[in-house]
């Protein structure tokens, strides 16, 4: 029968899939929050009307995604909780994303740098002295001669995702922890290739702290145009000749 005739085809459902369509459902409406416990596997059985292999594997997909943790065991403890990781989940699937799709390395840097210039510039308008704090903190933390080039990577995406947080745009935080996650393995073997990783650190970190004068400043704009050179100049020298 042809697409003209009107009709059109009936997808397949698998029972799993419905048994998480439901749980979303409860999530999106606010009925689960973060730290709320799901009913037990039985109790879900019985509600829903469906196997216990179909609950089994609706909550397997939904630990793999981040959205919940399982508690192994019995008593009150056991069971699936509501979690907060799903930036983490979404790093991995970013990641396999970028891999699968054949995302350029060119477009990456174009998203992180247009989400970094947000976040220096709502930094710099809605920093506090903690803030601010904060990340002269970080920045001292990742003097290169006190810290291996695993640790500095470690430690130069905290300060990144520490400026989001100073913007107060808790969606940036999110995008851009899963944007580093998704590129983290490329940045260690950078640093790890690099003939004087401690010498390259130690650029990084005074960019780093011309960036928090900024935007201690409230230089929205300059600091802004500093982390863009920042991190274009970063991955001309150290990534683009990797590929």
């Amino acid at each position: 029968m042809s697409a003209e005739s009107g009709w059109s085809p009936i997808q397949k459902v698998r029972t799993h899939e419905l048994v998480l369509a439901q749980i979303q459902e409860k999530i999106l409406g606010g009925e689960l929050k973060v730290g709320a416990k799901l009913p037990s596997e039985r109790e879900l059985v019985d509600a829903l009307g469906v196997s216990r292999s179909s609950v089994r594997e609706a909550l397997r997909v939904l630990e793999t995604l981040g959205v919940i943790d399982a508690q192994a065991g019995s008593g009150r403890d056991s069971g699936s909780v509501v979690s907060a990781r799903s930036t983490q989940a979404l790093g991995n699937l970013l990641r396999l994303h970028v891999v699968l799709a054949g995302i350029d390395l060119e477009d990456l840097i174009d998203v992180r740098v247009q989400f970094e210039r947000h976040a220096v510039v709502g930094a710099a308008e809605n920093r506090s002295q903690a803030d601010v704090a904060g990340l002269r903190s970080s920045v001292e933390s990742m003097r290169p001669n006190g810290v291996s080039s695993v640790e500095f990577n470690e430690l130069d995406t905290e300060f990144h995702v520490s400026v989001a947080r100073a913007s107060g745009n808790e969606l940036v935080v999110t995008l851009m922890q899963a944007l580093r996650d998704a590129i983290k393995a490329e940045m260690v073997r950078a640093f790890t290739e690099v003939e004087d990783w401690r010498l390259v650190g130690q650029r990084l970190v005074g960019e780093h702290a011309a960036i928090v004068d900024a935007i201690e400043d409230r230089r929205g704009a300059d600091g802004a145009d500093m982390v863009e050179d920042h991190i274009r100049a970063f991955y001309r020298d150290q990534l683009a000749t990797r590929h």
